[in-house]
């Protein structure tokens, strides 16, 4: 609001002098304007400033005979157009219809952007603490007004979080309790996203391969997906025809989420199980056999629901052993984590009798090209399978 009142204020006076009083120095900052006085200024308790501006049309581009328009984070802007303009068409195509736009292409603008249908979610990346808040703050607003104006969205459709590294499962924890939860389609599939409750919406765009691969092997199968978060996986295993999906994750919101995804999708019945347990201690328990398994688990875990500590560079190969035990003669396992520069333990996977084909290139999909290292995928088989 404050910099869209000094751009009116540039265009419709210019040659003139204005005061504005304001409780806030930082917003007032964004009128891109320069103070000649400053009085600082109290109101009741509250510390207030008030600033003196002879008004110029600095900062402003003339468009041939169209009206002035501000020239806000031209770089910012042109980048996302280009990359609008390649992945609008490829989402398209792909038949998706949430996907990433934006992922700090440019230094100086330091956020994810993702269109969900007509939405746009900006995680903004915490600043590094060299750079000042107050240009920080006006770098946000001028990506936030940049993107609106590249994208055409509503401005009451953008929704703004900040991303700082996570510890335990503060990523799952809610933010607000608005509640607005949508559907959108990913593949011929029906799943509900919440763009404003949590950090995250309810689906991994970065996944997006990894399910739909786990759609096209499932036919005829019985699937376990575990640490199942909102259940996206086994959803589309079971619109891909499996013969029974089993969906286990700790958390009750979670897995109620997934029992709605599966609804959406027409997909009811006792063949479609969900399990609210801690996933290391219901491999152990459980007797089931599986012909594929989707195991993505956290980095590192020390709910309070867990019995023990989780890191999944330290535990990979004991989690991949436990399940081998749950895997049918022909059966596979996509194992998937996010912590970067995850090394396989392929030796003692050979050991045990296990193969594993690295597939992280395949699983990465377009709009996430740029950050090769955003997870990566393995596809682990009995050994006699792939002799």
């Amino acid at each position: 609001m404050y910099t869209q009142l000094g751009d009116h204020l540039k265009l419709a006076f210019a040659g003139n002098t204005v005061s504005l009083y304001s409780g806030s120095d930082e917003l007032l900052s964004c009128l891109r304007m320069r103070a000649d006085d400053k009085f600082a200024l109290r109101n009741g308790a509250l510390d207030c400033v008030m600033k003196t501006y002879a008004i110029t049309v600095r900062g402003l581009k003339e468009a041939g005979d169209a009206a002035p328009t501000v020239d806000v984070a031209p770089d910012f802007a042109n980048r996302l157009r280009k990359n609008m303009t390649k992945l609008d068409k490829w989402a398209k195509k792909e038949a998706i219809e949430c996907y990433r736009l934006y992922d700090a292409d440019l230094p100086d603008y330091k956020a994810a952007i993702d269109r969900y249908r007509d939405f746009l979610v900006i995680q903004e990346y915490a600043a590094p603490k060299t750079i000042a808040p107050e240009k920080a703050r006006r770098r946000l607003l001028d990506m936030v007004r940049a993107a609106i104006a590249v994208t055409g969205v509503d401005a009451n459709k953008v929704v703004l979080k900040t991303r700082e590294k996570q510890k335990g499962n503060n990523q799952y924890q809610k933010l607000s309790g608005a509640a607005h939860t949508m559907t959108v389609q990913e593949y011929g599939v029906t799943l509900e996203v919440n763009l404003y409750d949590y950090l995250d919406t309810g689906l991994f765009l970065d996944h997006r391969y990894t399910r739909r691969l786990i759609g096209e092997k499932a036919a005829g199968k019985d699937v376990l997906n575990l640490f199942a978060y909102t259940g996206s996986a086994s959803v589309h295993a079971a619109v891909g025809g499996a013969r029974s999906t089993t969906t286990v994750d700790m958390s009750k919101t979670y897995l109620a989420w997934a029992e709605r995804n599966m609804k959406l999708n027409g997909m009811v019945g006792r063949q479609h199980q969900f399990e609210q347990a801690d996933c290391l201690q219901w491999i152990e328990q459980s007797d089931q056999q599986f012909d594929l398994i989707f195991v993505d688990p956290p980095t590192f875990s020390n709910s309070k629901r867990m019995q023990t500590t989780f890191d999944v560079q330290r535990d990979h190969i004991d989690l991949l052993l436990a399940l081998k035990a749950r895997l049918r003669p022909g059966g596979e396992i996509i194992f998937s984590n996010n912590k970067r520069h995850f090394k396989m333990d392929l030796e003692r996977l050979a050991d045990a009798g296990l193969n594993a084909e690295n597939m992280s290139k395949r699983s990465i999909p377009e709009d996430f090209a740029r950050n090769p290292h955003i997870h990566n995928c393995w596809i682990i088989q009995h050994q006699d399978v792939v002799a």
